[in-house]
């Protein structure tokens, strides 16, 4: 039985931490959909399996995993460090239909956000994303973490990246398109944003990578590696349409400072080819009228950047790329040594329109959050 949570009335004092601190646990939702995930979710699940069991080596896992979903691939996830909630959702994307955690001393809050499939009726994904909208509150009743109610907002975890010090990056090609917040200006839109995750400073970056189906979310253009540090995703090819994108991003985090004044360091990491989606891999999805087609030579929108990390690890992508070992690289010498970097191959999760940090969300660690064992849940 769910826990009754009082709602918050306000996230005054609380703050959005940065990913890259210590956490409580990572929530991840098993893929399913025959329409996005080839074979039904089941091409993606290894790749879904080697990143949950590396992330339980540092920390818990949250797995949310749909009733519709059958027992024989629940019980591959029998582990005394995953805890195993069942709700129901659209799709698996856990960084984009699940809570924003704030935190406030060792208070943590999450806020529920609304959803609609990265778009509405003016370009979303899928049309009925009603579970969806409703599972950042599920989990919160599940997890016992009070609530803010932000729904009349239309926001995703990936449109937006927090320094933990009161800066924000996203881009203006996602939350200023007509998918979102239409009735908004652009002002409107950042004060929502600072008095509800308590930051004092967005900065709005022109474009996401393109042909990036979010509306370009800045976690696969973007991120910050520390506060007062960037990564951008760069191309080296001047007639490729990404060129221009990441260069002018570039120009706008060169003359920008973050909330404390600071200059930003750029560091910047280069893009694998163009990957494209094949005519087999497209034949092992199912076309349907509720979500987009997925069609052959679809140009993918692949990035280093959408990559999750903790305070102890970074799991980032890898392509089959020369640029696979350039970007683990440049990461291992900018921590030196303080965070490991797996690297896992992730084309079966680029294929369904995402990547590892768009199946990842993190709950910042207190100790006051004790997440149990699917057996001691009453």
């Amino acid at each position: 039985m769910k826990a009754i949570n009082k709602d918050f009335k306000s996230t005054d004092g609380y703050i959005f931490p940065f990913e890259g601190d210590k956490h409580s646990a990572t929530i991840i939702s098993l893929p399913y959909r025959a329409d996005t995930w080839q074979n039904g979710g089941k091409y993606a699940l290894p790749t879904f399996k080697e990143i949950i069991f590396n992330i339980i080596k540092y920390e818990r896992v949250v797995l949310i995993i749909d009733p519709k979903i059958p027992y024989e691939i629940v019980k591959q996830f029998t582990d005394p460090q995953i805890t195993i909630l069942r709700e129901y959702y659209n799709d698996s994307w856990a960084r984009d239909n699940t809570p924003i955690f704030l935190k406030k001393d060792e208070s943590v809050i999450g806020v529920d956000f609304g959803f609609n499939a990265w778009g509405g009726e003016y370009n979303g994904l899928y049309k009925d994303f009603a579970d969806d909208n409703r599972l950042s509150k599920n989990i919160l009743l599940d997890l016992r973490i009070p609530r803010f109610s932000q729904k009349d907002f239309i926001l995703e975890g990936g449109s937006i990246h927090s320094d933990g010090e009161g800066t924000l990056i996203t881009t203006s090609e996602c939350l200023l398109s007509k998918g979102r917040n239409p009735n908004l200006s652009k002002e409107e839109i950042e004060d929502v944003l600072k008095k509800t995750l308590n930051v004092q400073k967005v900065i709005f970056l022109p474009y996401g990578i393109y042909n990036d189906e979010t509306s370009g979310h800045v976690d696969n253009i973007a991120c910050f590696l520390k506060p007062g540090v960037i990564a951008l995703a760069t191309c080296a090819d001047k007639n490729d349409p990404q060129y221009e994108r990441s260069q002018k991003d570039l120009e706008i985090l060169k003359q920008e400072t973050d909330a404390k004044g600071r200059k930003f360091q750029i560091i910047e990491m280069p893009l694998p080819d163009v990957q494209y989606m094949s005519e087999e891999e497209s034949a092992a999805l199912i076309t349907d009228d509720d979500a987009i087609a997925r069609k052959p030579n679809r140009r993918l929108a692949a990035s280093y950047i959408n990559f999750y990390m903790s305070d102890k690890f970074i799991i980032l992508p890898a392509f089959g790329d020369k640029n696979d070992s350039v970007n683990k690289q440049i990461l291992n010498d900018f921590y030196h040594g303080e965070k490991d970097i797996i690297q896992i191959p992730s084309r079966s999760i680029l294929l369904g329109g995402g990547n590892i940090h768009c199946i990842t969300k993190q709950i910042p660690y207190s100790k006051e959050i004790e997440i149990e064992p699917e057996e001691n849940k009453q």
